[in-house]
């Protein structure tokens, strides 16, 4: 497994730092994940930054990549 993948699979066995309509959100030693609720969703169909302000997390100015992990669609915010 992609050592990426391992650090992000560790991070979703804790607790979530937060909820929000549509993701709940982890941190990872990568960044900040958001694992989608519902996995039948379009992840670019939705507006992630303004869920994850709602939880006081700007993160408008990180990077971002969409990755499938064990049938789960998270994106994963970092610098």
């Amino acid at each position: 497994m992609d050592p990426l993948h391992s650090l992000i699979k560790e991070s979703l066995n804790q607790k979530p730092i937060g909820y929000s309509k549509n993701f709940e959100w982890y941190i990872t030693e990568v960044g900040i994940a958001a694992l989608m609720k519902k996995q039948n969703e379009i992840i670019s169909s939705l507006n992630p930054i303004k869920e994850a302000l709602d939880l006081d997390l700007d993160l408008s100015k990180e990077e971002r990549q969409i990755i499938n992990l064990d049938e789960k669609q998270i994106l994963l915010f970092y610098s």
